[in-house]
């Protein structure tokens, strides 16, 4: 069979947020030099916040996206990420993609003691805060978590368009997502089968305050791994999609695929009790769940969510042993590269 040399275009590489700022400022800029157009930079509890981490390596770098993915509404008031993602915008001189999720009950209300109300709407009214104030410069805002009463930007944005997404997967959310953000950035973990299932709830809601689906942009989170076989990239991910399993749970992201709910449910039981199923991650588990593969398998791969209708295939950090030096230079001469 020929190897398939089609072109990927817009390939970003998504960091978690354990990384020391010069760490992470060199792996954004030799990203950058290898020709990836996004960065996304996690927001993990409990490392360096992903606005600081941003700003560092928006200055040492000049023309790759600089995304944040993702806050939460919880630990900032939307209005203060209105003010950090305008202040980012204009370090970067309009570079920056702001992502909100909800983050978990764990993170917000048991370590931190805030209460983990509403997720979905307050994830909502914090992009509608945050596009409303920067967009706007001056806003007044009733919602049903958030309160604004006149609050009015001390600073020009460098760009009133600032591009919001929203980083969610449950079907409320994503309906949600398609009448507010500007945007949807897709968990890691998520089948090729669920992109058109998501899209289709994006376009509805979308739809149901007189938008145009097609201005709405779709970008997911691919955790890629290129081994010379493909049988050592199966096995090489198999404790990474064992975590994600526990993450997802029998939700659409995983069951569009038809796995079986109740092959699941144990490995989520497991994550919620802080243990590790010791259930098998089967390789057809693997293989649906995550980028794996020969390089030309794994090219295939991601073109084929692009045909689903990813417009921005974001390649994630995998750990393991693989550095992310070394997963970034394997993609880039495997998938990039002339």
């Amino acid at each position: 069979m020929a190897a398939n040399t089609a072109k990927i275009h817009n390939l970003g590489f998504g960091f978690l947020g354990h990384h020391p700022v010069e760490e992470l400022t060199e792996l954004v800029r030799t990203a950058e030099e290898l020709g990836f157009t996004s960065a996304w930079i996690a927001e993990d509890y409990f490392y360096a916040g992903a606005f600081s981490l941003a700003s560092a390596v928006a200055r040492s770098t000049e023309k790759i996206q600089l995304g944040i993915g993702v806050i939460n509404p919880y630990t900032r008031h939307p209005v203060l990420s209105a003010m950090e993602s305008a202040a980012l915008d204009t370090v970067s001189k309009g570079r920056a993609i702001i992502g909100i999720g909800a983050a978990n009950k764990l993170w917000i209300e048991i370590r931190m003691g805030m209460p983990y109300s509403k997720p979905i709407t307050a994830t909502r009214e914090c992009v509608e805060i945050i596009k409303g104030l920067v967009g706007q410069g001056k806003l007044t805002y009733h919602g049903s978590v958030f309160q604004v009463e006149g609050v009015e930007l001390e600073f020009q944005p460098y760009r009133r368009d600032l591009p919001v997404y929203m980083g969610v997967k449950g079907d409320k959310a994503l309906f949600q997502a398609g009448q507010a953000a500007d945007g949807v950035l897709i968990s890691a973990g998520c089948t090729l089968e669920y992109i058109p299932y998501a899209r289709d709830l994006i376009a509805q809601g979308a739809r149901s305050v007189g938008r145009n689906p097609d201005e709405l942009r779709l970008a997911a989170y691919l955790p890629t791994c290129i081994r010379p076989t493909h049988q050592e990239a199966v096995d090489a991910m198999r404790p990474f999609v064992r975590r994600y399993l526990g993450l997802h749970g029998d939700k659409p992201i995983l069951t569009c695929a038809g796995f079986d709910p109740a092959v699941l449910r144990p490995f989520r039981e497991a994550f919620l009790a802080g243990e590790t199923c010791p259930n098998e991650v089967t390789d057809e588990m693997v293989e649906k769940i995550v980028v794996a593969g020969t390089a030309d398998e794994c090219r295939a791969r991601i073109l084929d969510y692009m045909a689903a209708g990813v417009e921005m295939p974001v390649c994630f950090e995998v750990g393991g042993d693989e550095s992310p030096l070394e997963q970034l230079k394997s993609i880039h001469a495997h998938l990039l590269a002339d």
